[in-house]
């Protein structure tokens, strides 16, 4: 790799030629600088939103210690004199609790984009973001730089079904997804309530999740009883296995809806449930088809 280039002000310092997965990490040919510390202002970019004092007080010793050891990514900010953080947001907060006067970064050139996908990747890696966090940041990359859910799953290397069931979250009501990011509640708990298109119902059954301590399968069966239609007298009931019960329940949660087989004699039907058009676009998309509807 060709020397850096010497005199010719940050930009000839930056590696110009890095994909998202090395964006964020020291590369070869790298210029570290000593930045003062309030130059630098974490990004609205970061899908990391909660940082706990554990883990800062860990990092703090560490640094207290050793000093920082792997310099914080940047980005120039569009305020003068400003840079951005990319990645290292726990060493430059943990920097400050130390006040410490500079810190030691890499100059990149990087998209709004680019950064985004990168701090997803790390964070992913890293197992650092809750199951919101998550779902936010992949929200932002369909929404705001129009990625497919394919394209998303694709770069951060995950199925289409989990990131489609991950960005879902963010339709659960307000206070479930609380009880969510407060861990009081399982990722497996929130997509059984999902099925709940009453957000009345969804509280109430999130709450007694938490007051009753009720397992993912316990909740499960209430929200079958609360979505189960009356039976009608003359309509014979659907007969369904124990093993076809088991291969409903992994449908269900890989298209995060209510899905039911029955049959007998080596012959029978699946039936994939959906509560708006929404929905069954969403479950066509999952299932390789393009939707054919319209608004």
């Amino acid at each position: 790799m060709a020397k850096p280039a010497l005199g010719k002000g940050f930009g000839a310092l930056i590696n110009q030629n890095l994909t998202n997965e090395t964006l964020a990490t020291p590369q070869a040919g790298d210029v570290v600088h000593q930045l003062k510390h309030d130059t630098i202002i974490p990004s609205d970019l970061q899908p990391r939103a909660i940082f706990t004092p554990d883990q800062l007080a860990e990092l703090v010793e560490s640094i207290r210690e050793h000093g920082i050891i792997q310099p914080l990514i940047v980005r120039k900010a569009s305020e003068a004199n400003k840079f951005e953080l990319i990645a290292g947001e726990r060493r430059w907060r943990a920097a400050g609790v130390l006040k410490l006067e500079k810190v030691p970064v890499i100059i990149r050139e990087a998209s709004d984009k680019d950064v985004l996908e990168m701090a997803l990747i790390e964070n992913l890696q890293r197992e650092n973001l809750s199951p919101l966090e998550e779902a936010a940041g992949y929200m932002r990359l369909k929404s705001e730089f129009k990625m497919k859910q394919s394209d998303i799953a694709k770069r951060v290397g995950k199925s289409r079904a989990a990131v489609a069931n991950t960005i879902r979250l963010l339709d659960l009501a307000e206070s479930v997804q609380e009880l969510l990011m407060a861990s009081q509640i399982s990722v497996g708990h929130a997509k059984v309530l999902l099925s709940l298109k009453n957000t009345d119902q969804q509280v109430q059954l999130g709450r007694d999740i938490v007051s009753k301590g009720y397992t993912v399968r316990k909740t499960e069966k209430i929200v079958q009883k609360l979505l189960a239609p009356p039976e009608e007298p003359h309509v014979a009931k659907r007969t369904s296995s124990p093993q076809y019960k088991k291969i409903a329940s992994t449908m269900s949660d890989q298209f995060g809806t209510q899905v039911n087989i029955s049959g007998q004699g080596g012959k029978g039907s699946i039936e994939i449930c959906f509560t708006s058009k929404a929905e069954l676009i969403r479950i066509l998309e999952l299932l390789g088809q393009e939707p054919l509807l319209k608004d």
